[in-house]
């Protein structure tokens, strides 16, 4: 990759870690906690502990509206990862744009969830 998409894979990176920061303190927010992997962690780690949150958001007290926030903000980070993955093999300007567009919608879910859900607010 040339300097200027290396720049661009950091940035998503960061962008990535943060968002997946921010998920994994709303899951403790939750009716029931969820504890997602924190501390130095890759994707083979996170990934599928995201996956396993996609599973049981219907089996989580919570209402419709709020399930639906967190499944958007699951679905979309994994999706991010997903095209993350592909620029790094194929980059792209597209792919950059696609990834933190995905991102900006994890933000907006879990700041919807947020509001809703007792306890610190973001």
């Amino acid at each position: 990759m040339s300097d200027r998409e290396d720049q661009w894979a950091q940035d998503m990176g960061d962008g990535l870690g943060h968002t997946y920061t921010m998920l994994t303190v709303m899951c403790l927010r939750l009716p029931i906690e969820i504890s997602l992997p924190t501390g130095t962690v890759s994707n083979l780690e996170t990934v599928p502990a995201v996956r396993r949150v996609l599973e049981i958001i219907e089996d989580l007290p919570m209402s419709e509206e709020d399930q639906a926030d967190l499944f958007a903000a699951c679905s979309f980070w994994l999706a991010a990862m997903d095209v993350y993955w592909v620029f790094t093999k194929q980059p792209s300007w597209a792919r950059v744009h696609s990834v933190w567009s995905c991102l900006y919608m994890v933000e907006d879910a879990l700041t919807s969830l947020a509001l809703k859900l007792p306890g610190e607010q973001e």
